[in-house]
């Protein structure tokens, strides 16, 4: 079962995500702000986290810089109600999967679940094949 993290200022999206993913059958957690967050993914080590830009305290922007510091591989997905460009991008240059503005389609979001979950476990699977054929990573 794979285990995902959400981290976001609003009650009421995290439950909304609590209900829809329990529905998927993964195993969700959630955390109101980036410190939280960060402890979270340390004690849980989710698969993958889906991240607020816009939070109070820490901004997804710096928590998903320092998740990445201790934990290269998680898939994050960036959730914004004050998407630009620039901010996608600068998510993106930090190891984000996806960037999805609220309010969201939770079709889309279902979907970029799958995809993540199944690209983080195609590149495990590689990442296995070359240590067992002595190949380095490129």
């Amino acid at each position: 079962m794979n285990k995902i993290l959400i981290i976001d200022d609003e009650a009421t999206i995290r439950k909304l995500f609590i209900r829809l993913l329990a529905r998927d059958k993964y195993k969700v957690f959630t955390a109101p702000n980036g410190k939280k967050g960060i402890e979270t993914t340390r004690k849980n080590k989710p698969d993958l986290i889906i991240l607020d830009l816009k939070m109070p305290e820490m901004d997804g922007i710096e928590t998903l810089k320092r998740i990445k510091k201790f934990n290269e591989d998680v898939v994050v997905i960036v959730l914004t109600a004050y998407g630009t460009m620039e901010t996608a991008g600068e998510a993106m240059k930090l190891g984000a999967y996806d960037f999805i503005s609220k309010p969201f389609d939770i079709e889309r979001i279902r979907v970029s679940i799958k995809r993540a979950l199944e690209m983080q476990r195609l590149s495990e699977e590689v990442a296995k094949l070359r240590v067992k054929t002595g190949r380095k990573n490129k």
